[in-house]
C-alpha cells in the first residue's frame, strides 16, 4: 500500500508556498520531459493540475488544463490556455466519458485526499488505447537521506514506491508500459546525456538514485 502523511489532511492547505515551489519543481523535470512528451504529442489531452500551463502550452491545442491554485490557473489562462480552476477531482468529473486520448498527471497524485479515486475518474474520461504519463516524487532517496536535498514541502498526503505505483495503475484499470526515471540537475546537454544513459540501463538500485520518475501507462 502507499504511505500516507499524518500531518497531511487535504489539498487546501498550505498552498500559498506551495505554488511557488512547484513551479521550480516542474522548470527541473522539463530535462526528463523530453522521454514522455512524444507518448502525448499530437493527441487532446487533459493535464490534471497543470500550474501555468508549464506541459500544457507544449500540448495539441484542443488540450485541457485543471489547476486548483487560482493564480496559477489565472497566469495560464493570461497565457491563451484552456484551464480550468477549482478542485481538480470535480474538474475531471465534469468531463463525459472518452474525452482525451491522453491524460497528464504530474506531481499531483501525492497530493489528492483518494488517489485510486482519481485514477477511476481519469480511466473514465480516456479514451480506449489512451495514455496515462503520470509523474511522482521518490520520497527515500540518496538525496534526502545523505545529501539532505528535500523538496517535500508539507503538502504531500502519500509517498508512492515504484511498485506502489504499479500495483495502483494495475488496480484500476491501466497496464503499465514504461518507466523514466529523472535526475536532479540534469538540465544541460551533459546532464539530459546522463539521464539519456540513466533510463537505458536497468543499474542496480536506479530507483533509490533517482529523484522522481514518471510512469506510462495505457488504457486498453
Amino acid at each position: 500500500m502507499w504511505q500516507a502523511n499524518p500531518k497531511v489532511t487535504s489539498m487546501d492547505m498550505q498552498y500559498d508556498n506551495y505554488a511557488n515551489s512547484r513551479l521550480q519543481g516542474r522548470f527541473r523535470e522539463m530535462s526528463s520531459w523530453r522521454f514522455v512528451f512524444p507518448y502525448l504529442e499530437g493527441k487532446r489531452v487533459l493535464d490534471v493540475g497543470c500550474s501555468d500551463g508549464l506541459y500544457l502550452r507544449h500540448l495539441s491545442k484542443d488540450s485541457v488544463g485543471i489547476e486548483q491554485v487560482d493564480a496559477l490557473a489565472e497566469a495560464g489562462r493570461g497565457k491563451g490556455l484552456h484551464i480550468i480552476g477549482g478542485d481538480v477531482l470535480e474538474g475531471v468529473r465534469g468531463f463525459v466519458d472518452s474525452s482525451f486520448e491522453g491524460v497528464l498527471f504530474s506531481h499531483v497524485m501525492e497530493h489528492v485526499d483518494c488517489p485510486i479515486v482519481m485514477l477511476r475518474e481519469l480511466y473514465r474520461v480516456m479514451k480506449p488505447g489512451g495514455i496515462l504519463v503520470l509523474g511522482l516524487p521518490i520520497e527515500r532517496n540518496i538525496y534526502r537521506d545523505l545529501l539532505r536535498m528535500d523538496y517535500f514541502d508539507g503538502t504531500h498526503i502519500y509517498a508512492f514506491s515504484v511498485r506502489n505505483a504499479l500495483n495502483l495503475t494495475e488496480t484500476t484499470g491501466f497496464k503499465a508500459q514504461k518507466i523514466f526515471f529523472h535526475l536532479p540537475k540534469c538540465q544541460n546537454s551533459l546532464g539530459a546525456g546522463l539521464e539519456g544513459l540513466w533510463n537505458a540501463v536497468r543499474w542496480p538500485f536506479r530507483e533509490y538514485f533517482s529523484l522522481a520518475y514518471w510512469v506510462i501507462a495505457e488504457k486498453e
